[in-house]
């Protein structure tokens, strides 16, 4: 049987690889930006991040480190690092995993001294999160906080006004190992995990979150997990 990712393939275009699905058009192609004006206006736009950054931890005088297990097309690893943490981002689908690879590329050549420094703080992991290790992490074994994103079913209206986040979700489709992601997590994390949920989706896990903060669409499960 033919996987979803054999309905996609892999071109260049203006200088960027992109992602599309076999049959379509070039104009129905994705590809990762940090440059993208609409990504950068997040950057300055405290209402549309400050669910993020509170739920990471981020405070005046505290960067937290950052495990991003589930990248995708790192945006939200983008955004964390414009504000001065270090990311690592875990991708285990080879074709988003070029995309990242080419963007990061792309961005820390950018003409914008913001993008570049915030390209700086992120670095790639082509692995499947379950099957890392406290000794596969950089930083001397250890990270602060785990950042979870699980593909989560969305409308075919909602997905297709997000041309990149169709795309994703069709190649990835919705996780199926999201409670394992969790425990591994939980595991990992030396201050807390953070999962990124639909507004009406169900909590991750065995335990209720310590903190949530939700917004207009979507919610962050805050799980604290201190280590002595």
């Amino acid at each position: 049987m033919a996987s979803m990712s054999d309905s996609f393939h892999l071109i260049t275009l203006e200088g960027k690889v992109c992602l599309k699905r076999i049959e379509a058009a070039d104009s129905s192609a994705v590809a990762v930006d940090f440059s993208a004006p609409a990504l950068n206006y997040r950057v300055t736009s405290a209402v549309k991040q400050q669910g993020l950054s509170k739920a990471v931890g981020i405070k005046a005088a505290l960067r937290p480190s950052v495990l991003d297990a589930t990248a995708g097309f790192g945006k939200d690893a983008y955004l964390l690092a414009s504000q001065g943490c270090r990311v690592q981002l875990f991708e285990r689908n080879p074709f988003v995993f070029a995309l990242l690879q080419d963007g990061l590329a792309r961005g820390v050549a950018s003409q914008q001294e913001a993008v570049v420094a915030a390209c700086q703080r992120l670095s790639l992991v082509n692995q499947d999160f379950i099957e890392s290790s406290i000794d596969a992490l950089g930083g001397g074994g250890s990270v602060d906080v785990v950042y979870l994103d699980p593909m989560f079913p969305e409308s075919k209206k909602s997905a297709r006004v997000k041309k990149d986040m169709f795309a994703l979700q069709e190649l990835l489709g919705a996780a199926n190992d999201a409670e394992a992601l969790w425990e591994h997590a939980c595991r990992l994390a030396r201050r807390r995990v953070v999962v990124k949920r639909s507004k009406s989706a169900p909590t991750l896990g065995t335990r209720a979150p310590d903190i949530q903060y939700k917004g207009s669409s979507s919610r962050f499960d805050v799980y604290l997990t201190p280590k002595s």
